[in-house]
């Protein structure tokens, strides 16, 4: 009896082991709550933010980044404007920036890789991702020139027309799952955006086959690895496109059918349930801006004023589900 007892402790306990990683999605609320809960920095120009293992939020504003660990900030200056960050499972923190490349902040010190001392196409860099494994993704592109770019154990890899299936150099909405798959959008001319994946095998696909879009304004990954995009006509002078939202099944891309109209390049994200944020208006003519929610199974919606009407630059959804905005006017933090 000691003995089977023992062997199903084991048990347990290497199933728990199994489940570190995992999101459990009903560890979080139902409930959606469109009130602020905390203003962060309020007054300063905000471009992101990303957060470290234990929670501590680390934030760009120009050329500052910025740690907050919830009570005290401190600054540190990286001589050029901060695009992106993205904090890596060690702890250091990668920027993507407009004059000095890719950098990296550790211990109080920045060091940078650039086009002289790395082999980037440009020294601006658009956005960063850092993989679970500690890969570094990251875009550093213009219009025929460069594309996705790869930093691994010291050695940096280029992705471009030339030498992959990508059909544009530009790189945008930059997202990495828990399991190391890499998804991004191309941009460049309108009617050609196209969403590729990467595997962890390094196998690449571009999701829906040869398909593309007029122009992919956000991209968002669930937990199960489901690709949604919002695809947006504003660049369009022609009549009757309007907006939308689209997912894709494992196959193809299918039309979001919803009930209110998306904004001028529409934001979207998703939260730690898999709940889909869509920033729009109602069919209502003067009808006010807010977001409309999916819980995966009907769309809620703020009310008026509940969403400040600021210029909203990026959205991020810490690990205890809280939704941060960063504005033109600081953070605000809905929790969730």
């Amino acid at each position: 009896m000691k003995l089977f007892y023992f062997f199903f402790i084991l048990l347990l306990f290497l199933f728990s082991c199994n489940k570190d990683d995992e999101i459990v999605l009903n560890e979080f609320s139902e409930e959606i709550n469109f009130d602020i809960s905390e203003w962060v920095l309020k007054g300063e120009n905000i471009t992101c933010v990303d957060f470290d293992k234990d929670g501590n939020a680390w934030i760009a504003s120009g050329s500052n980044l910025i740690f907050y660990d919830g009570l005290n900030t401190q600054s540190y200056s990286a001589g050029t404007v901060i695009q992106d960050v993205s904090v890596s499972p060690d702890g250091r923190v990668w920027l993507g920036t407009k004059e000095k490349g890719l950098a990296r902040f550790s211990k109080g010190e920045f060091t940078f890789y650039t086009s002289k001392n790395a082999g980037l196409p440009r020294d601006y860099v658009n956005e960063v991702e850092v993989a679970p494994n500690g890969k570094v993704w990251f875009g550093s592109a213009a219009h025929n020139l460069g594309g996705l770019m790869c930093y691994d154990s010291g050695t940096f890899s280029l992705f471009t027309p030339e030498n992959s299936i990508l059909n544009q150099h530009v790189i945008q909405n930059l997202k990495v799952d828990r399991d190391n798959r890499v998804y991004f959008a191309t941009l460049g001319t309108v009617g050609n955006s196209a969403v590729f994946r990467i595997d962890n095998q390094n196998n690449w696909k571009q999701l829906g086959g040869d398909g593309s879009f007029y122009w992919i304004s956000s991209l968002a990954i669930n937990s199960k690895g489901e690709a949604f995009v919002t695809v947006d006509y504003s660049l369009s002078s022609s009549f009757g496109n309007e907006n939308y939202l689209a997912f894709f099944d494992g196959k193809k891309w299918k039309k979001f059918e919803t009930d209110f109209h998306f904004s001028i390049l529409p934001r979207m994200f998703i939260d730690k349930r898999d709940y889909v944020w869509v920033y729009g208006y109602g069919t209502v003519e003067g009808d006010y801006p807010g977001y409309f929610v999916y819980d995966g199974q009907e769309w809620r919606r703020s009310t008026e004023g509940q969403i400040p009407e600021v210029f909203i630059k990026s959205v991020k959804v810490d690990n205890q589900n809280n939704i941060w905005f960063c504005t033109d006017e600081g953070i605000f933090i809905l929790k969730q």
